[in-house]
This record gives C-alpha cells, sequence and structure tokens, in this order.
C-alpha cells in the first residue's frame, strides 16, 4: 500500500526552475519541497486564526478603556450639572442678559484651557483613575483653572 498520492500541478515554467534550483541548493527532492510548501500554506489559516484572535482581544480591551474613561466623562458632567443647578440663583431679565454676556466670555475660557490641556497630554480619566502617573504639577492658584497658566 502506498503511503504518497501523486498529483499532478502546472506551474509557470520560471517557478518549476525556481523549484528546481531551490532544491539542488538545500539537498532537498522537489516532492519533498512541494510537500511543505503545500502544508505551511494549508496550516496557515491556523496561524491567521491566532493572530486575529489576539488582535481582537486588543480591540476589545481597548474598548473596555474607551468605555470606562466615558463612564468617568459622563459621571463629571453630571456632577457638575447638579453642583450649577444647586447654586445658581433666579435672576431677572436684565440680569439675565449680563449673565449671558459673561456666559459667553467663561466658556471661550473654558475652550482655551481644555485645549491647552488637551495639547499637554492631560486627560480627565487618566487623573480620576490613576492609570498613567500624570507629571506632577504644582496646585492651581484660586482663580486659575488647572494644568495651566493664565493667558
Amino acid at each position: 500500500m502506498r503511503t504518497r498520492t501523486r498529483i499532478h500541478p502546472y506551474v509557470l515554467p520560471e517557478i518549476s526552475n525556481r523549484l528546481a534550483a531551490y532544491c539542488g541548493a538545500k539537498g532537498l527532492t522537489e516532492s519533498a519541497a512541494v510537500e511543505a510548501a503545500l502544508s505551511a500554506y494549508l496550516d496557515g489559516g491556523e496561524r491567521d486564526n491566532d493572530l486575529i484572535l489576539r488582535r481582537l482581544d486588543r480591540l476589545t480591551r481597548d474598548s473596555a478603556r474607551q468605555r470606562r474613561d466615558q463612564e468617568v466623562l459622563l459621571e463629571a458632567f453630571a456632577m457638575f450639572v447638579r453642583h450649577w443647578f444647586k447654586y445658581v440663583p433666579e435672576r431677572s431679565q436684565a440680569e439675565d442678559l449680563a449673565a449671558q454676556r459673561l456666559a459667553l466670555k467663561r466658556f471661550d475660557e473654558f475652550v482655551h484651557w481644555t485645549s491647552l490641556a488637551l495639547a499637554r497630554g492631560s486627560r480627565l480619566a487618566s487623573d480620576v483613575l490613576k492609570d498613567e502617573a500624570p507629571p506632577e504639577q504644582p496646585s492651581p492658584k484660586v482663580g486659575q483653572p488647572p494644568h495651566g497658566n493664565p493667558r
């Protein structure tokens, strides 16, 4: 009984020449080289699956980290809104116009300080969760936003 099956694939002449040169240099038979190449090609899917699973695991961890960071930001925003509602007094219509102007000015400052913090790499989630050791900075003075100097 035979342990091998004969196949008759057709290849380009240049591939046949390269196979003969490779086998001559390595001291292999053409059958052994073709068998090893076919085996590696057919088993390649298993190696690809391992690679895909590792990448999916990494994406899953990244997604969980992003979800956690988003939860921190949502909780911080909710806490801010609760405190804001708690301390903002009722205003008359005249006071409301002045307050709107002041709010626009303060919002512009907020955007400025936020962009500076992001440019420096400061992240609220990492500060809150202590994932990464942020660079040590002195405590901000009263009236100054954290993580920066006044404009």
